[in-house]
């Protein structure tokens, strides 16, 4: 059988046009690994989600497929979105039962350098995601299971490249942190919060009318929509959304010091000193200084996913200092680290 399907796509490989006459040529070799990955996966081939993958992998053209792991993560992705394509009879998308989604992330996790995949935080995030499977799949209703291999794709696509299928910036250290914020993303979608309470860990502290009121003084602060501000908020770490929090309870008094600052930086620095009972050195009161004037600059910064961090040390050196300008005056928490600068 797959060797006729074959057959059937090698006789069509250069009759391929788009509207301006141009001739498309997709790769053969794509297409052999799409009908692998489809066999393997049990999706036969008189359904429309095999179809629909063989359609998708046709408008790829064959410069894309330039070496072996592309081929694996672009087959991939085509069956992942023919996935979550609704069949035209029974308006239902295709499911993979949980077995099979734990070959799909087998079969997807082919397509990573195989560099990157001895690193540890790539291994460990693939396996959380198995176990994930293997734990919790059963739990999720079939909405959440049928953007469960799009979920996987985005993974793979960050680890290889450092942006998700949708072109955003994502760093591999924020890799655990994204992968729950896109589970909670696509159950808040469809209703599915209190499914996915305990699998992700949410803080039970942090309940709606808390983040409904840090997404109000968020709009207020920086003048976004909040309807922008939540969908931001869902992408970042727990650890940033503590911070900005922290600031949003403290920003009558940053708004104090920034009038302080401007009348006369000795009295600041004597008022700040006088609140946290030490002395501050001249550094760090410059340090200070410059967090206060730019707090709004650093929430929009965290909001719009602008601080990247490096890739040799995980960390973005602006928001580094920025953040040790406010833990210096309590206004957010410090880090278990001493701050010696």
């Amino acid at each position: 059988m797959t060797r006729r399907i074959l057959h059937y796509y090698d006789q069509r490989h250069f009759s391929s046009k788009d509207k301006g006459e141009k001739v498309v040529y997709y790769s053969i070799s794509m297409m052999k690994t799409l009908i692998y990955c489809l066999n393997m996966l049990k999706i036969k081939e008189d359904t429309q989600t095999h179809r629909d993958a063989v359609e998708l992998i046709q408008k790829v053209p064959v410069e894309s497929a330039n070496d072996d792991s592309n081929e694996w993560v672009t087959s991939m992705k085509a069956i992942a979105e023919a996935c979550s394509i609704k069949d035209n009879n029974s308006n239902n998308s295709y499911i993979f039962s949980q077995s099979e989604l734990s070959d799909f992330l087998t079969l997807a996790a082919k397509g990573i350098n195989e560099k990157r995949m001895r690193t540890q935080i790539i291994s460990d995030i693939i396996f959380k995601i198995y176990n994930d499977i293997m734990e919790n799949y059963q739990n999720f209703d079939n909405n959440l299971k049928s953007n469960y291999p799009g979920i996987i794709i985005d993974i793979i696509s960050i680890i290889n490249s450092g942006i998700d299928t949708e072109g955003n910036k994502i760093s591999v250290y924020s890799l655990h942190e994204y992968y729950r914020s896109q589970k909670i993303m696509k159950a808040q979608e469809k209703g599915e919060e209190k499914t996915l309470q305990k699998d992700l860990d949410i803080p039970e502290s942090y309940d709606k009318e808390e983040q409904q009121d840090l997404v109000e003084n968020l709009s207020q602060i920086t003048g976004m929509e909040m309807g922008d501000l939540g969908e931001s908020l869902a992408k970042m770490q727990s650890s940033d959304v503590k911070k900005i929090s922290n600031l949003c309870l403290n920003y009558t008094k940053l708004q104090k010091y920034s009038r302080k600052i401007e009348e006369s930086q000795e009295e600041f620095r004597q008022e700040v000193e006088r609140e946290l009972g030490r002395k501050l050195t001249d550094s760090q009161l410059q340090r200070a200084i410059n967090s206060i004037r730019k707090v709004r600059t650093y929430i929009k910064n965290i909001l719009d996913g602008k601080f990247v961090p490096h890739d040799t040390h995980g960390i973005n050196h602006v928001k580094h200092n920025l953040e040790y300008g406010f833990q210096l005056m309590g206004l957010i928490e410090c880090r278990k680290r001493s701050l010696r600068h």
